[in-house]
């Protein structure tokens, strides 16, 4: 399975939400401009799928493994 990735570096999103056609039937993450507050910076993100492909667990297993990836730049 792939997922396909949209970096809008230069806009402030909150999500993205109802990408779904028939052009774009795999998870979806995208992400926005990150803001530097006083304490920590943080990286909006949104992630869509359906569940046919699938569930919590395997999301939250991404989402988990991609924030360890982010908390080892720093």
């Amino acid at each position: 399975m792939a997922i396909d990735t949209s970096a809008l570096a230069e806009c402030e999103i909150d999500g993205v939400a109802s990408v779904y056609s028939e052009l774009f039937t795999n998870p979806f993450l995208a992400w926005g401009k990150y803001h530097q507050g006083l304490f920590k910076t943080t990286l909006p993100i949104s992630f869509q799928f359906h569940h046919a492909q699938m569930d919590g667990f395997e999301a939250a297993r991404f989402l988990n493994g991609l924030q360890g990836e982010i908390n080892k730049l720093s």
